[in-house]
């Protein structure tokens, strides 16, 4: 059935302009939505609802048993998941991993459904299914999905009862990073809630969840993939091998990038006693996932406590994963050393990342 024969689907939408015009907003500008048959490609999981971040797919039977607000509700839920780029992100941690660790798309998901059903029960919208994850108790809208992602794994109620399965019985993912930028998605975000504003719909939480929206509390990591991304020097293209990504979601033949993608990167790991087996685990898969992503010309993995104790050179294409480097260390700190080897090598990085938590000497002056 198309969907904007649906009945159903044509009263959710009138639902949503009349009394949340903000997410109606994001809906028209920015969604697809396809009511049918649940896609294969989500196998033996419980058919309900799903994204990739610009579509959403409803079950037919799922969508046609739940009323009204609970329709308004879920599908506001998915708008939420596409608005924080939570398909995009989970992909990078998917692809480079968490903190050190494999990535778990499952409890991405949950985290994701707490944060989003306690913003959306906050600003009366809909009606959340009993198959819905909310408790306010431990996770909040408040919080950054990536802290209830890590609280998750030692929550023993995790992973019990309903919508605590794989991916939640609310809705799925499938993680990718979409075509559409984050200036077109702020420029959504700020029209939408420009109309519900000028309709007085826009409520004190919402137009908080906005603002963080439009000004957003970045993670660290991600913060070190965009000054590194700035780090990028490819300039040189082919067209012997067409851009994938370009082809594929744009169906546009454009030349792909040669070379490099940034020059010579220096990674230090503080290895000093202060820090723990687990950050320095850590490090190394950051350092692991910038080979992988920014396909440097070479990185130097430095080493260092109160000295450099290790360095190791390397270059596209290889992998720290199967065999952690050993890095030695254990004493004091100081941050002073691997600049004095750089300045005596004459080695100037194209940008330098130093993983540490900051407990240490620095130098009098820049280096």
């Amino acid at each position: 059935m198309a969907n904007d024969s649906h009945p159903l689907y044509t009263e959710v939408k009138t639902a949503m302009l009349l009394h949340v015009p903000f997410f109606a907003s994001i809906l028209l500008d920015m969604m697809t939505v396809k009511i049918g048959k649940f896609p294969e490609v989500f196998g033996n999981r419980s058919p309900t609802a799903a994204t990739n971040g610009h579509t959403v797919w409803f079950d037919k039977d799922f969508f046609e048993k739940m009323k009204l607000p609970e329709r308004v509700f879920v599908l506001c839920h998915e708008i939420g998941h596409a608005m924080w780029s939570h398909m995009a992100r989970g992909k990078r941690y998917h692809d480079a991993g968490f903190e050190g660790e494999k990535f778990d798309a499952g409890r991405w998901n949950r985290a994701g459904d707490y944060v989003i059903n306690d913003m959306l029960i906050k600003c009366n919208v809909g009606k959340m299914p009993n198959c819905g994850l909310h408790d306010p108790s431990k996770y909040t809208s408040e919080m950054l999905v990536d802290d209830v992602y890590r609280d998750l794994k030692d929550d023993p109620d995790d992973g019990e009862g309903p919508g605590q399965g794989e991916g939640g019985s609310l809705d799925h993912h499938i993680l990718e990073i979409g075509s559409t930028s984050e200036v077109e998605w702020k420029r959504a975000v700020q029209t939408a809630a420009d109309a519900a504003k000028s309709q007085g719909k826009l409520p004190a939480d919402l137009k908080r969840f906005v603002e963080e929206l439009l000004n957003p509390k970045v993670p660290w990591i991600d913060k070190l993939r965009q000054s590194l991304t700035r780090c990028a020097g490819r300039d040189a293209t082919t067209w012997s091998k067409p851009h994938r990504r370009r082809l594929i979601t744009q169906g546009i033949v454009m030349p792909s990038y040669t070379g490099f993608a940034s020059g010579h990167i220096v990674f230090v790991v503080d290895t000093s006693g202060s820090m723990s087996q687990e950050e320095m685990a850590q490090g190394l898969s950051e350092c692991d996932a910038i080979l992988a992503d920014c396909q440097p010309e070479a990185v130097t993995l430095i080493g260092c406590d109160a000295r450099v104790n290790s360095r190791l050179e390397l270059y596209s294409g290889d992998s720290l994963a199967d065999d952690p480097p050993p890095l030695g260390g254990g004493g004091g700190t100081s941050f002073i050393p691997p600049f004095e080897l750089l300045a005596e090598e004459g080695i100037v990085p194209a940008c330098l990342v130093y993983f540490t938590d900051m407990m240490g000497s620095f130098p009098d002056e820049g280096h």
